[in-house]
């Protein structure tokens, strides 16, 4: 028996965007720029020809690990036997280098695909509409068939807007005003710093922001990471020490030196008296539920660091992410400007803390630029132009602050100075050596700190609030009134 024919049985073929996703590829293999540019939002889903969306992972994968992506270092991650019509895969890549136009294009074409990639969306919840209305299950009523389409009409709309659209701001801002209003009492949206002096200056920490703390080498960065996880930790909030440059055994104990306040010294030696080893059995105790993770590196890139938060974000669920500290993580494109390489690194971990939905922390060594500018009469105060990759890096970080501790540089500088006499008219005015007023500069701001905001994009920049710093626990504590009034600021320090 034939069956008649319906028109219905056929359906036009898809629209494509495969002109685009050649243009892109082509530009990514031509600079590792492009792809920075798109890797935020674009991803290998979005790609109409699985094929390309096979070669933008394995390429984006190259770029994020520091290697160079060409037709060569690709092809051993390329099946052999795979052709593209009459040519090898290996033939169709190096074709796509060549016949690249333009890298300034890359936005451009990602938005192309992934537009596409909505419109596919949509014929596909239409047909699927059409489907189940023309046969509807026992289980289903028209009701839930529409809610059913409308939650994956939305889907598609945010991910679309997320990604690479363009919304009014009629549209946009009863949204912003109600996810505000929303997260001004939901304790749950913003992670809180350790001390209230610093959420004044910075507010607090919010989910998809990239925040860069800058001191010193000694200047107490790690003692106030371990603190601020292990704070967040107590709260709730599911934290996690990236530590590269010392070990999670050492993380552990100076976390622990801060919370027991004994010595780490003493802990370390383990010469402890009863007290002691009783309050450092209370915070073990304590320790054990505490949603705190340290995870301990050597070598690392950037690629590490976004598997391992990947892959915890989906087992423990984390809320906030700590990196101990950006020089100490191997730098992408080893072929481009050291300045371009720093600012992928900062756009990468950018990428990361909105991708995974959480706050990350990046700890930033201050050069010995202040140096220079202390010889030539400056002052100590670090400015942005002090960070590991110059001020540039301004652009990538939603908040920049830095942890300013003269105390450890003036005990390094003290030692330097050279030898200087003063007659016995000036002795007898009271006047002082250069030296003689650094050892009073150096006694007056012992134990103190300051946090100077350099950037904050929900807030007025400058303000430096003055903290406590506790050298036997190597821990950050209010001021208080601890200080005498007369030292109040840091004017000269």
């Amino acid at each position: 028996m034939n069956v008649p024919y319906s028109s219905q049985d056929f359906r036009p073929a898809l629209p494509d965007a495969i002109e685009a996703e050649q243009a892109l590829l082509g530009a990514i293999l031509i600079s590792a720029d492009a792809y920075w540019r798109v890797a935020g939002f674009l991803k290998p889903q979005h790609f109409h020809e699985q094929l390309h969306g096979q070669l933008y992972e394995t390429i984006g994968t190259l770029i994020a690990e520091g290697r160079a992506a060409t037709p060569i270092t690709v092809k051993p991650y390329l099946p052999a036997d795979r052709m593209v019509g009459e040519m090898t895969l290996f033939e169709y890549i190096v074709r796509l280098t060549s016949e690249a136009v333009t890298v300034s294009g890359a936005y451009d074409f990602a938005r192309a695909i992934i537009e596409m990639w909505a419109r596919h969306q949509l014929i596909g919840v239409a047909q699927d509409l059409d489907t189940l209305a023309r046969n509807m299950p026992i289980d289903m009523t028209p009701e839930k068939i529409i809610a059913s389409s409308a939650d994956q009409l939305t889907r598609i709309a945010q991910e679309g807007n997320e990604r690479a659209g363009a919304t009014k701001y009629g549209v946009l801002l009863p949204n912003a005003v109600s996810k505000a209003a929303q997260a001004s009492t939901d304790t749950a949206a913003r992670i809180p710093w350790f001390l209230p002096e610093i959420t004044e200056a910075l507010g607090d920490i919010r989910r998809g922001n990239l925040i860069g703390l800058m001191s010193d080498s000694g200047g107490g960065k790690t003692s106030f990471s371990l603190q601020q996880c292990r704070h967040a930790a107590s709260k709730g909030f599911r934290s996690a020490f990236f530590s590269i440059e010392i070990t999670e055994e050492e993380s552990a104990l100076q976390a622990a030196a801060q919370q027991s306040q004994i010595s780490l010294g003493r802990i370390d030696a383990y010469t402890l008296n009863s007290k002691e080893a009783a309050d450092l059995e209370t915070e073990m105790s304590k320790a054990v539920d505490l949603p705190f993770y340290i995870v301990g590196f050597g070598e690392c890139s950037l690629s590490d660091i976004r598997i391992k938060a990947e892959a915890m974000v989906k087992s423990q669920g984390l809320d906030l992410i700590v990196i101990d500290h950006a020089k100490m993580i191997t730098l992408p494109n080893p072929k481009d400007m050291f300045a371009e390489r720093i600012n992928a690194l900062y756009r990468g971990l950018k990428a990361l803390a909105k991708s995974l939905n959480i706050g990350i922390v990046i700890l930033i060594q201050r050069n010995d630029d202040w140096k220079q500018r202390w010889r030539a009469g400056s002052e100590l105060r670090p400015v942005m132009g002090d960070a590991y990759g110059g001020g540039s890096i301004k652009q990538s970080l939603d908040v920049w602050f830095s942890l300013y501790r003269p105390e450890p540089l003036y005990r390094e500088l003290i030692p330097t100075m050279p030898p200087e006499y003063l007659s016995k008219a000036q002795k007898e005015e009271g006047k002082k050596t250069r030296k003689e007023e650094m050892i009073q500069k150096l006694e007056q701001c012992r134990g103190r700190a300051w946090v100077i905001n350099h950037k904050r994009r929900r807030g007025e920049p400058g303000r430096s609030p003055e903290i406590a710093f506790d050298g036997e626990y190597t821990m950050f504590k209010s001021a208080g009134a601890e200080l005498p009034p007369a030292f109040e600021g840091f004017e000269g320090f």
